[in-house]
């Protein structure tokens, strides 16, 4: 490979193809060795055979080796599911060749450090999986791995119930004339059993939030920070402002809760979540939430697999199942949260709606100087909300559009909705009816069975 000449960022999407149209064919580990011949053979003056094997392997969702085979015999467990830590160093040689460090310079959580030889080491500790890194790497050495092999199994076999719960960030993502009832037909036409909007979790999320808030603000001293969304704000708090912790909603995200309920009506269903975000697949894999998601695809992934499978959504028929209101389609933009909160709370406790006070964060710097503000007793507000990515979930590195049209298709997603707040949403009180909840609406605090489905232990208990 030339010195100072970044390698073909085309590498990884050709690599992703090829990978995800032999495993949609069953032929996969039969042809693993001719495709990483056919591609060594395309990228020849850029790419060695250890550096295409690798990428192969970190698209089938393996840990890159100092081999050049594409699998060997320690790899059969980790393709059943799930693997490691999601962002890895897929080519460490092209570091020698980088003199600006701008994965270093991206890395909000200063994870990522180089040794004398400039190769750098990342420190699962800090590190959010945030994929910042990956985006700001000019020589294709950083990358994530993809989850869709095993998912793909899994479809073709058709041995389970699989849900695509899909983030409202999805809209027109995959093309202005893809609607969520072409996404929902295609992703059916796939081998799903049925696409649920992860969106009518985040209206759960809202009433619980709505409740939260009631618990915990009291005063005027008093404040709530939403816990809903972004794992990495959370991984934020907890690097660089630990004493903020015990402020921290006691709440799972969407994501998890989409997972958790589906799971507790059907206990041997299969859940994938389908977003914007890699660091969804770290969340998805954290102790205290492992289990609820089984899979975590981004929609470039999603595309990807729509490709090989040779399915067009913009073709499918257009059956939508609406589940979700306005309030949690919003979800996927900065400020939706608070937005969503605040009309909840008109509706439920119109009483603390008059004294609800909200900030939004957008973006890492603007997370970091909030938290600062609040740190050092800066605060004019009581319900504090932070996206990491610039937008919001829509800004996430795995997005197919800028996040300004991204948040434009969410708005016009959002007023479509067939319901305004969670409060006057249907679907919400069909799902609290088949977990037994029949007459009104649990306070989803404490200690009842709603209130356990939809909470997490995170740092200290806000007294």
């Amino acid at each position: 490979m030339p010195k100072n000449t970044p390698p073909d960022l085309n590498i990884r999407p050709r690599i992703l193809y090829q990978v995800a149209k032999a495993a949609w064919e069953g032929t996969l580990f039969e042809r693993k060795g001719e495709i990483c011949h056919l591609l060594q053979r395309e990228f020849a003056d850029k790419a060695t055979r250890r550096l295409v094997a690798n990428q192969i392997r970190i698209a089938m969702g393996l840990e890159p080796t100092d081999s050049e085979e594409v699998i060997n015999e320690y790899d059969a467990e980790a393709l059943m599911g799930i693997g490691s830590e999601p962002v890895v160093i897929a080519n460490p040689e092209a570091c020698e060749n980088c003199h600006s460090f701008s994965c270093e310079k991206a890395c909000p959580l200063g994870a990522i450090t180089r040794d004398e030889l400039g190769r750098p080491s990342i420190d699962r500790t800090k590190c959010a999986n945030d994929g910042y890194c990956i985006s700001a790497c000019q020589f294709g050495a950083l990358a994530d791995k993809s989850q869709f092999v095993p998912l793909i199994n899994l479809l073709r076999q058709n041995s389970h119930k699989v849900y695509a719960s899909v983030a409202p960030a999805f809209a027109g993502q995959f093309g202005s004339k893809v609607t969520a009832g072409k996404l929902r037909s295609a992703l059916l036409k796939l081998g799903f059993t049925e696409m649920v909007e992860t969106a009518l979790y985040a209206d759960l999320i809202t009433i619980k939030e709505a409740f939260e808030y009631d618990d915990k603000v009291k005063s005027e001293h008093d404040f709530l920070i939403t816990s809903c969304c972004c794992p990495i704000w959370i991984k934020l708090i907890e690097n660089k402002f630990p004493d903020l912790m015990g402020h921290i909603s006691p709440s799972v995200s969407p994501m998890i809760a989409s997972g958790r309920l589906i799971k507790e009506l059907e206990p041997e269903a299969k859940v994938v979540f389908i977003g914007p975000c890699v660091a969804k697949k770290s969340e998805a894999q954290l102790p205290d939430l492992k289990g609820a998601i089984d899979f975590v695809l981004t929609f470039q992934e999603l595309t990807t697999i729509f490709e090989a499978a040779a399915i067009t959504p913009s073709e499918e028929p257009d059956e939508e199942n609406p589940l979700a209101s306005w309030g949690g389609r919003v979800y996927a933009r900065t400020g939706g949260v608070s937005d969503a909160v605040g009309t909840t709370l008109e509706k439920l406790i119109p009483r603390r709606a008059e004294l609800f006070k909200p900030i939004k964060a957008d973006g890492i710097p603007d997370c970091t100087k909030l938290l600062e503000e609040i740190k050092a007793g800066k605060r004019e507000f009581n319900f504090i909300e932070g996206m990491a990515c610039r937008g919001g979930c829509v800004g996430g590195p795995g997005r197919l559009l800028p996040p300004e049209e991204g948040t434009n298709h969410v708005n016009d997603y959002g007023n479509a909705a067939p319901a305004h707040t969670p409060v006057e949403n249907p679907q919400i009180y069909s799902t609290l009816a088949k977990l037994g909840h029949y007459n009104g609406m649990p306070t989803m605090t404490g200690t009842s069975k709603m209130a356990a489905i939809l909470a997490r232990k995170l740092g200290s208990v806000i007294k």
